[in-house]
């Protein structure tokens, strides 16, 4: 297993991106969900199967780990350790700018969270360099247009960030591995190749 840790959290969070192909075979028990590009988030308290679609979850629950299944879409891991309290994001673009991670962050909150305590890392996922788009002022809602650039590339990073930064996340609780999954061929990447090929990131309260 190739594993790539997160170095933002503290002690009693373990995190990271797993390179390698974890429709084959998992490393590890995980909660995994059916990922639809939609807002639902389900609350973990042990492992289940749900035929729901989620794009978030969230757990307080010590010993359950949470992974995100990508391959270009953004995943994101957050922790308020404090409140003793976990969550993993799957934003593929639609989920994205429909507000998933404003949502899930509301809902950390609303369950005892404090913004400026919240850790994120974020994972390998489609740079803004290979992020194009066919129809982009018709396919991203018109809040987020200021993020349409040249040639009809969309920041979808930099809406990431900008929401972690209005929930009140400050930028030094985030920690993004700089890596485009399409540019970098050692990473999976339905852009680049319509691969079945997924990867995972995860978050555990030990």
């Amino acid at each position: 297993m190739i594993l790539h840790p997160f170095s933002i959290f503290g002690p009693t969070i373990i995190a990271g991106v797993v390179q390698d192909n974890i429709m084959e075979i998992l490393p590890f028990p995980a909660q995994m969900v059916n990922q639809v590009h939609g807002t639902d988030i389900l609350e973990v308290s042990k492992y289940k199967n749900s035929k729901k679609g989620y794009d978030a979850m969230i757990s307080s629950q010590a010993k359950v780990k949470l992974m995100i299944k990508t391959a270009d879409c953004i995943p994101l891991v957050f922790a308020d350790e404090e409140a003793v309290l976990i969550a993993a994001v799957h934003a593929g673009w639609r989920s994205l700018v429909a507000d998933i991670i404003p949502l899930t962050i509301h809902r950390l909150v609303e369950m005892g969270a404090m913004p400026d305590r919240i850790k994120v890392g974020m994972g390998p996922s489609l740079g803004t360099c290979c992020s194009q788009f066919s129809d982009p002022k018709n396919e991203i809602p018109e809040k987020y247009h200021w993020a349409i650039l040249k040639d009809n590339h969309v920041g979808l990073l930099n809406i990431a960030h900008q929401q972690l930064k209005d929930a009140g996340i400050p930028e030094e609780n985030v920690e993004r591995m700089a890596i485009c999954t399409a540019c970098n061929p050692d990473w999976f990447s339905w852009r680049r190749d319509e691969s079945s090929e997924r990867m995972g990131t995860f978050i555990e309260k030990l």
